[in-house]
């Protein structure tokens, strides 16, 4: 099983037979990330396999424990399509699956996506407003706000911290642990769990780290796996900064981004 990220959500690639060693995998792969996709969607990649309707409960019952929305299925086979529309899902071309949608509200608290899709993104703003101001200390669970985070201590796993604004951290975000800002991301510390800057896509937010280790990187719509993708700005020993570069995150020392905006 392959999980691959974009910007319309994810695409979970199911061609192996039987399903049920997969269905242990997705929920494996899903509780290390607890709340990182929690509002997206989800289409199936079902190959041409044969399967009964039955067979894709578990999966769909997966995704909605972790708030994930199964959005539709691609088949390569009458059979297997006939299949997923029995247990309830659309039947949608590969080219459709990974078109980008117009708003990707994947990292949106629920109350700001149902303001949007009622109201549109002015109702959504007005609920994100709304919200508890500053995001607090993270307590195992998310928390949101409206303005700048500032937290001092480290973040264990499964502990998520997200701002309406940028968040600075005096501390260290462990593995398994996650932040989702939407604006900058400053860890005065060692990152090794997921972060999110520029989350309603800003393309221009980055993320700084004393020691650049996440075990993923997203900027705006663009996603890096690993900072290997990134560069050669890993494993310097040096502050490290994480921007999108020609469409691509690319990691480099903090200094040489300070000189760079020094010589404006």
């Amino acid at each position: 099983m392959q999980i691959k990220g974009t910007k319309s959500g994810l695409l979970l690639h199911m061609h192996e037979r039987p399903l049920a060693p997969i269905v242990s995998k997705l929920r494996e792969r899903l509780s290390a990330l607890p709340n990182f996709y929690r509002g997206g969607r989800a289409v199936l990649m079902l190959g041409s396999l044969s399967l009964e309707a039955a067979d894709l409960s578990g999966i769909t019952a997966i995704l909605e424990e972790f708030g994930i929305i199964a959005d539709g299925a691609v088949c390569d086979s009458d059979a297997v399509a006939s299949a997923a529309r029995t247990a309830g899902l659309r039947i949608v071309a590969a080219s459709v699956a990974a078109a980008p949608r117009v708003r990707d509200d994947r990292t949106d608290p629920a109350d700001v996506r149902k303001a949007w899709h009622e109201g549109g993104d002015d109702a959504a703003r007005a609920a994100a407003r709304r919200g508890n101001g500053a995001a607090k200390a993270p307590s195992g669970g998310t928390s949101s706000g409206v303005e700048n985070c500032f937290y001092k201590g480290n973040l264990r796993s499964g502990q998520s911290l997200s701002a309406f604004g940028s968040i600075v951290i005096v501390g260290d975000v462990n593995a398994g642990a996650e932040l989702i800002a939407t604006g900058d991301i400053i860890v005065w510390g060692t990152l090794r769990g997921v972060a999110h800057a520029g989350a309603e896509g800003d393309n221009h937010a980055a993320v700084y780290a004393l020691r650049l280790e996440p075990t993923q990187l997203r900027i705006s719509r663009t996603i890096a796996s690993s900072p290997a993708e990134g560069g050669s700005g890993h494993g310097s020993g040096m502050p490290e900064v994480a921007r999108i570069i020609d469409g691509k995150i690319t990691i480099a020392a903090a200094s040489a981004a300070r000189d760079k905006a020094r010589s404006r």
